[in-house]
């Protein structure tokens, strides 16, 4: 059962980055855990039911992402509703037009993160699973063609994939070593016309871009933090990672709180009634035209400037572990030490006082790429030496132009990763250091 809630929680997470019209929609879906499909389905009822194989995740679909393109896998059958286009669909049908889905899918998320998702599920080597899948080194050439059309030039249809596995099979059986995703049945909400206008209505909402992304990523909503006590050695790891980012000094905790103040004259018509002396003074020399005393300042020369900018990462996949994190960041926020930014495929600069309350600005979806157009576009001045990004890391690949433009400035990024997933490989390119974080 408490796998059954993370799944429903990821899944949840996961939604709402594309537009909110979806999040209604999933309001409206029970979710339910069964071994009666294979991978996943929305059934046709009074309550619509959003049917997941828990086996199937938990090997598949370990990344949000992953699990993303599943359910949006399903939602293609819907809107493409091949079983009523075929009413007496085969295997064969069924093989060719998940081959379209997926690469509809990976054309409108072509980012590793997601394309990963096919290329994990299905082999490249062998037939028919190379055709669920983009190209990869292991294809056989006979299938480079079909896979070109569907993958690059868009021009791949259901037609010419059934006619390619056809041809490739002559008068053999198709065998069992692929995976079909979905739903493939009669039974099933691709039969139903009211689920499916309102899958479209949503869809038409979405936007395209001229490389093929689908910007599921365009609705703006406030996301809320839930600041929640901070296990020691998470306390630790963050003072560590604060230090090596330059954001903190490493004696800062051993300082004395008096340190940080110092000691200056001061002249003024009022006296400083902190002074015991001053009614002394008075009764006995008379009342003084000005008087001199002794303050307590700021030290300035402990925090005369800023020292780093700090990105959170906002996404969905990390909605949750940011609330164990993030009171980390208010005491050097408040300090004037950093100056915070949240970033999901845009950037939100929190106030402090919004901070403090949690408030902060999102789209849900991920890109690591935002945090860079942002720096690079900020005035000179404000450009620090080091950034911090706090991640999980599922952020996509750095551009060539923004990565070219970090070596020749010497920026030093280090990063702290969290969440129940995380990973290095999309950021240990730029990236100086990591803090791995532990999640409870």
């Amino acid at each position: 059962m408490k796998s059954e809630k993370s799944i429903k929680e990821r899944i949840y997470s996961v939604l709402p980055i594309g537009s909110l019209s979806m999040m209604e929609f999933f309001k409206i879906l029970k979710i339910r855990f069964t071994d009666d499909v294979p991978t996943a389905a929305i059934t046709t009822s009074t309550r619509p039911e959003l049917l997941l194989n828990k086996g199937f995740i938990e090997k598949y679909c370990k990344t949000n992402e992953h699990l993303l393109m599943l359910i949006m896998h399903e939602l293609y059958h819907i809107i493409l509703g091949h079983t009523r286009i075929f009413k007496r669909h085969t295997m064969l049908d069924n093989l060719a037009f998940d081959a379209v889905i997926n690469a509809i899918l990976c054309r409108l998320f072509p980012k590793e993160e997601y394309v990963s998702f096919f290329e994990n599920a299905n082999s490249d080597a062998f037939f028919p699973s190379c055709l669920l899948r983009p190209r990869g080194e292991n294809t056989p050439q006979e299938f480079h063609k079909i896979l070109k059309n569907l993958y690059k030039t868009n021009t791949g249809t259901y037609f010419e994939v059934y006619k390619v596995i056809c041809k490739t099979l002559k008068d053999k059986e198709l065998g069992e070593d692929f995976i079909l995703l979905g739903n493939h049945s009669d039974d099933y909400a691709s039969n139903n016309p009211l689920i499916k206008d309102m899958i479209d209505s949503i869809t038409d909402k979405w936007e395209i871009n001229k490389f093929g992304d689908k910007k599921l990523f365009k609705d703006v909503f406030e996301g809320r933090i839930l600041f929640k006590k901070v296990k020691r050695v998470n306390q630790i790891k963050m003072r560590r990672l604060l230090i090596k980012a330059g954001i903190i000094d490493s004696l800062a905790s051993n300082t004395n709180v008096s340190s940080r103040y110092m000691k200056t004259e001061t002249v003024s018509f009022v006296p400083n009634f902190k002074d015991r002396t001053v009614f002394a003074k008075s009764y006995f020399y008379g009342m003084p035209l000005l008087y001199n005393s002794e303050v307590d300042v700021i030290n300035q020369s402990l925090n005369s400037r800023l020292k780093a900018l700090v990105y959170l990462d906002a996404s969905g996949s990390v909605y949750n572990s940011i609330n164990s994190l993030a009171s980390l960041l208010l005491k050097p926020y408040k300090n004037g030490e950093c100056l915070l930014f949240a970033f999901s495929t845009i950037v939100d600069e929190v106030a402090y006082e919004n901070f403090r309350k949690g408030k902060y600005k999102t789209t849900g979806g991920t890109d690591i790429n935002c945090i860079f157009d942002h720096y690079f576009s900020l005035p000179k001045t404000k450009q620090t030496k080091k950034i911090l990004i706090l991640t999980d890391g599922f952020t996509g690949r750095v551009d060539d132009k923004f990565y070219n433009e970090i070596k020749s400035k010497d920026l030093e990024i280090y990063c702290g990763l969290f969440g129940k997933e995380q990973t290095k490989k999309y950021l240990q390119s730029v990236v100086k250091y990591f803090e791995e974080f532990k999640e409870f």
